[in-house]
């Protein structure tokens, strides 16, 4: 039987209160830190809040990079377009126009910035003048803006420290932002920073 503080019992037709509110869970950024390797070609690997392992960039066995996950298994493959300033990123290490994620195109470059436009099929087409998403930063200072319209899907950032002159540009910062696909996020990231 339950108890109830005026003695009375729910057995006998008393009184529940409702539940006290739930507070919904908070929806935070996420954050993964890069670090290129010494050794390994100029290969980056991706650590979580916690220090473990997520992520990998690679060259691929098939030619362009790769994204690994912990265990080195190929989550996408991004290789070099027929025309010089354009990618492709497949599924896996699939090579197949069927297991295409995006096209991505380098709209234009200087010594201070970047911008490259990436289109999500069908509309994988530079023809379209809309990109479903616009990379814009300085890869020299780890810095990059991914924006889906008008919203800010995720940006990089050296990691500062308090009364630090020169800061290595070995280590970066990746935050992205709820509610968006972190492996697509990796994905247009290794793109943005590691194709020439």
């Amino acid at each position: 039987m339950d108890w109830r503080p005026d003695g009375g019992s729910a057995a006998a037709g008393g009184y529940y209160p409702p539940p006290p509110p739930v507070a919904a869970a908070p929806v935070v950024p996420v954050d993964f830190m890069v670090k290129r390797r010494l050794v390994g070609g100029g290969d980056m690997e991706v650590r979580d809040a916690s220090w473990g392992l997520a992520f990998q960039f690679a060259a691929a066995a098939s030619g362009g990079r790769a994204l690994l996950d912990a265990a080195g298994g190929v989550l996408v493959t991004v290789r070099s377009g027929e025309v010089t300033g354009e990618w492709q990123a497949f599924r896996g290490n699939s090579l197949d126009y069927k297991d295409i994620m995006y096209t991505a195109k380098l709209i234009s470059v200087s010594s201070n910035r970047r911008e490259v436009h990436v289109f999500m099929p069908p509309r994988s087409n530079f023809q379209d003048t809309k990109p479903s998403y616009r990379l814009i930063g300085n890869t020299s200072r780890r810095a990059c803006t991914i924006i889906n319209g008008d919203s800010i899907v995720s940006q990089t950032n050296l990691l500062y420290k308090l009364k630090k002159v020169v800061y290595s540009t070995r280590k970066f910062r990746v935050t992205i932002y709820p509610g968006n696909d972190t492996l697509l996020v990796m994905a247009m990231v290794m793109n943005f920073f590691m194709e020439k």
